[in-house]
């Protein structure tokens, strides 16, 4: 009995796909209202303290952000290398990370062609902060994606 009891449990509990309930859809990301280099840095400093860079992570990864850096030639050589300054180079450093970008069809070039030779160029883009690692034991990393060029000037020195 109790052998043909146990197959045809599993049998109608397989079966029943009405009763399956669909995984949730992830929520949507609420906009930021403070969502500049400046804003993040401050989030993570107060993450350090409190321990609390799941919270930043949950809301800033994923983010449609706009922020204005600063391409180094050396460090932004392709469209496959580009690393840039979230901050103007100060000493002490306050933040240090470089974020990685990466452009969308067509952007690098477009940055390629307004910067020319320059040593640095001043950049604005808009682009999804598709990756950030954050934590008290590890530099701050981040990557953005779909990366499109808002507008560029050459550095002042």
């Amino acid at each position: 009995m109790l052998l043909t009891l146990v197959p045809l449990l599993l049998a109608s509990a397989c079966s029943s796909e009405e009763r399956r309930v669909p995984a949730p859809t992830p929520a949507a990301l609420p906009t930021l209202a403070a969502a500049t280099q400046s804003d993040l840095g401050r989030e993570i400093d107060d993450a350090d303290r409190r321990g609390t860079w799941i919270e930043v992570k949950r809301r800033w990864q994923g983010q449609q952000l706009r922020w204005s850096v600063i391409r180094q030639a050396v460090l932004c050589k392709s469209e496959d290398a580009c690393n840039v300054a979230a901050f103007p180079i100060m000493r002490p450093a306050l933040h240090g990370w470089m974020p990685v970008v990466k452009f969308a069809s067509g952007e690098f070039a477009k940055l390629d062609a307004a910067c020319g030779t320059s040593e640095q160029c001043d950049f604005t883009f808009e682009g999804t902060l598709s990756e950030l690692n954050i934590s008290g034991e590890q530099p701050t990393r981040m990557t953005f994606s779909d990366v499109r060029i808002v507008s560029t000037k050459l550095a002042s020195r």
